[in-house]
């Protein structure tokens, strides 16, 4: 397994949380995997590495991960499933996906940052998030 960042193990001690083998595979996995992946799909390839470890208890880690701001959930309105990500040295991103083949691109720049302070003038809201989902073809599928 891949060795995981310090703050990760520290968040988790802060929270009263121990590291288990099992959040250390799903969290060895997610650092590993170029692309935001699905819970039925960190199930299968940690089955394939041989790790002992049901579906159930898949969802029950990515959901302690996500509430401990390790993880990053991605619900992507096409496919009608989450996807998961590591948070852990990650800038503000957003995502743009193939509508044939499902291949995931990170498209590492923020169009919003103006529209959010338009949001917050306006609204006198504080924007403490957003999510922007892109859909196309990729170069493969055109």
């Amino acid at each position: 397994m891949l060795k995981l960042e310090p703050n990760i193990k520290k968040n988790l001690r802060a929270t009263g949380r121990r590291m288990t083998r099992t959040r250390q595979a799903v969290l060895s996995l997610l650092q590993k995997t170029r692309q935001p992946v699905s819970a039925t799909e960190i199930f299968e390839r940690l089955h394939q590495e041989k790790v002992a470890i049901d579906l159930v208890t898949v969802y029950r880690t990515v959901h302690v991960l996500k509430e401990l701001g390790l993880v990053l959930q991605l619900d992507l309105h096409q496919e009608g499933l989450s996807r998961y990500e590591l948070k852990e040295g990650r800038k503000h991103h957003h995502h743009i996906r193939c509508q044939i083949c499902g291949q995931i691109e990170d498209l590492l720049l923020c169009p919003l940052k103006k529209v959010t302070k338009l949001i917050e003038q306006q609204t006198q809201f504080i924007v403490d998030d957003h999510t922007l989902e892109f859909t196309g073809l990729c170069p493969q599928c055109q």
